[in-house]
């Protein structure tokens, strides 16, 4: 039987890479889930290593402890998520 489901609400963290805060996203990745192999900052992903482009947000997966960020479009991100105003 065909079923709707809607996503829970999580709360996740994330950053946009603009392309100068380059530094600052890899010391947020940390150095375990980094691969600087590119200009860009690289995720090493459970899935992968995953390159992260200008705009692009990198999120903190709350539920991955081992590989816990990767790199999501803009337009996913919007679509997605919105800001938790605390």
């Amino acid at each position: 039987m065909k079923k709707k489901y809607r996503k829970k609400p999580i709360v996740i963290e994330a950053i946009i890479f603009d392309g100068e805060n380059f530094k600052e996203c890899r010391e947020w990745i940390g150095e375990d889930n980094y691969d600087n192999t590119l200009k860009y900052p690289n995720i090493i992903t459970s899935e992968g290593v995953m390159a992260v482009n200008k705009g692009d947000y990198i999120i903190k997966e709350p539920f991955d402890k081992e590989r816990g960020f990767y790199p999501c479009k803009p337009d996913v991100f919007k679509a997605t998520y919105e800001e938790v105003k605390e």
